[in-house]
């Protein structure tokens, strides 16, 4: 059953709908006690594995902590667009910067199986432009934060109709919240 998840399995769960939203949580708890789901380099290989960008090489202590930074940066960013504020610059120029490297490149291979050239420096590249798309694009209209705030810092793309999801994910935050509500109606009734 998927509500009995670990709290850092859940971070390496896509359920944000796109990418580099997941990669925001895996920095779990933001408004409490943080929690980084990426302590070692290969935290991030099996993060990158888990969002089909698993690449060539293993991830080094420098990659790891240059993947924190971008994550950071997006994070920031994201929040200025929940809160209709100006993003900062330096944390545009970063996210830039690195949309501007090179990026890995899908491959096949003779099984027909997809694999991607380049190393983890280049799926973070792919992970900024995705970003960049997003944020660039009126799909950042979508991005919402889940309703659970503050015990869960999850944010998301709400495609859903009407536009009216509000949590990361029913099973784990939307049936705790609504059982919390169930009980404390049901301590006034009684």
């Amino acid at each position: 059953m998927t509500a009995s998840v670990n709290h850092e399995d859940r971070a390496f769960r896509m359920i944000s709908g796109h990418r580099t939203l997941d990669l925001l949580a895996t920095l779990r708890d933001r408004y409490s006690d943080p929690s980084e789901c990426l302590r070692t380099p290969a935290d991030l290989d099996r993060w990158l594995a888990a969002a089909e960008l698993e690449v060539e090489t293993r991830t080094t202590e420098v990659e790891l902590e240059a993947a924190r930074r971008l994550r950071e940066s997006v994070y920031r960013i994201v929040r200025c667009v929940l809160d209709r504020e100006q993003p900062p610059t330096p944390e545009l120029q970063l996210l830039n910067e690195w949309a501007r490297r090179p990026a890995t490149a899908p491959q096949i291979g003779p099984n027909l199986e997809r694999h991607w050239s380049g190393g983890v420096e280049a799926a973070l590249t792919v992970l900024a432009r995705e970003a960049v798309e997003l944020l660039a694009t009126a799909d950042r209209t979508l991005i919402r934060e889940c309703a659970a705030a503050p015990e869960c810092s999850r944010v998301y793309l709400d495609r859903s109709p009407g536009r009216r999801r509000r949590w990361c994910h029913m099973e784990w935050c939307g049936t705790n919240a609504k059982m919390r509500a169930y009980r404390r109606r049901r301590a006034v009734g009684a």
